[in-house]
């Protein structure tokens, strides 16, 4: 069957994301240490590190919003060291402010934006991602028809709630979309498993985990993908 839509996951398929996350989260907690010293004694820490499980653990809701999530982690760590609530909430805001703007100081993998451009000419494409990129900000919007991520469905992927929206927005069956991104759970197998095509864009030289029970598409370069969506159609 024709393939007519093809949606992508962004961090870690469209560019790198590691050394992006580690050095905004960075800045942005040296930002508040800065600000306040006695802070050095907890960011970084593993009071931190538990800070994010402890808040998920009372509202699991937030894994699905982790611009919200972020914040709240740091303006609970700040009250909870003597900062008043006033001060806490504006930090945490700034400071977070200061991060974003980093998490979006990303290099696209090799291709990314030409093939884009080739595919928008031929496909819908859409964009289904767990995290808070935003393709307005990174001025790559008018390469897509549509955007979702967790915090828009309240569901993270592997859910299936993204994929079944992206079925009601392109009005397509599944099979006529292909899903194209990193995660062999996240991305690959979460669209397998309602129907639709999937690819594994391996641009980070992964090794496909043992345990899953089929062999994924799975291209290593933007310049082959094309290629390897058509091939689908015969499948």
């Amino acid at each position: 069957m024709k393939i007519k839509a093809v949606t992508f996951d962004l961090d870690d398929t469209l560019w790198p994301l590691r050394e992006v996350i580690i050095h905004a989260h960075k800045e942005s907690n040296n930002w508040i240490i800065d600000k306040f010293p006695s802070m050095s004694k907890v960011l970084f820490t593993e009071q931190e590190q538990k800070m994010w499980q402890k808040l998920i653990a009372k509202d699991n809701s937030l894994r699905h919003r982790l611009s919200e999530l972020r914040m709240k982690v740091i303006e609970t760590l700040l009250t909870e060291n003597g900062v008043s609530d006033e001060d806490a909430k504006t930090t945490s805001k700034d400071a977070f402010d200061i991060f974003l703007k980093l998490r979006h100081d990303i290099t696209y993998f090799e291709g990314t934006l030409e093939v884009l451009k080739s595919l928008k000419e031929k496909y819908t494409l859409g964009v289904l991602t767990n995290g808070n990129a935003s393709i307005e900000t990174l001025k790559i919007d008018h390469l897509f028809d549509f955007y979702l991520n967790a915090e828009m469905v309240n569901d993270s992927k592997p859910g299936a709630k993204m994929f079944e929206e992206a079925l009601k927005i392109t009005q397509l069956s599944p099979e006529e979309i292909c899903h194209v991104g990193d995660h062999p759970d996240n991305d690959v197998e979460a669209a397998v498993k309602l129907g639709m095509k999937a690819i594994w864009l391996n641009l980070l030289d992964a090794d496909w985990p043992e345990e899953k029970q089929f062999k994924p598409n799975e291209i290593v370069s933007w310049y082959d993908l094309e290629k390897g969506i058509a091939d689908l159609e015969s499948v």
